[in-house]
């Protein structure tokens, strides 16, 4: 069962990207850990890229299906998900900031609370500066650490 002091979680995450120059498919496995606050489930593992090195993401799920990415590290973001709203954020990275702009399409959360485990769904199309930068669908998929 998930609780308030948290449970080791392996985490495996695929984004695809579509729409754009290329086409893209970025998968990630790592350790995590979620836990439980009065205001929904948090979902923390650590991304390691070649690129720009190690960035800290913590996947917040409210009660009333929103879903807030936030990273930090090496690049730092906060984006918003509401199935059908647009939201705005700032993305910062070594190579400067750049402005987002987010049309959520489509969200599925499943999650089971006592097995500890879980799937969500995102499905997004992003601009950075304005220019489109592609239809984004995200996977990420959680399991209790045995």
């Amino acid at each position: 069962m998930i609780t308030k002091d948290g449970i080791a979680v392996s985490v495996n995450m695929k984004t695809q990207i579509t729409g754009g120059e290329e086409e893209q498919v970025i998968t990630l496995s790592a350790d995590g850990r979620i836990f439980k606050k009065d205001v929904g489930l948090y979902l923390q593992f650590k991304e390691e890229t070649e690129e720009v090195g190690s960035v800290n993401q913590v996947v917040k799920l409210d009660d009333n299906q929103t879903i807030t990415i936030i990273r930090q590290g090496a690049v730092s973001m906060k984006q918003l998900f509401q199935q059908g709203i647009k939201s705005e954020g700032v993305y910062r990275s070594p190579f400067g900031i750049m402005l987002m702009n987010t049309e959520t399409k489509y969200i599925n959360i499943n999650i089971d609370e006592q097995k500890v485990e879980g799937t969500i769904r995102i499905s997004y199309q992003l601009h950075m500066q304005d220019e489109f930068a592609g239809n984004y669908d995200i996977t990420i998929q959680f399991r209790r650490n045995d």
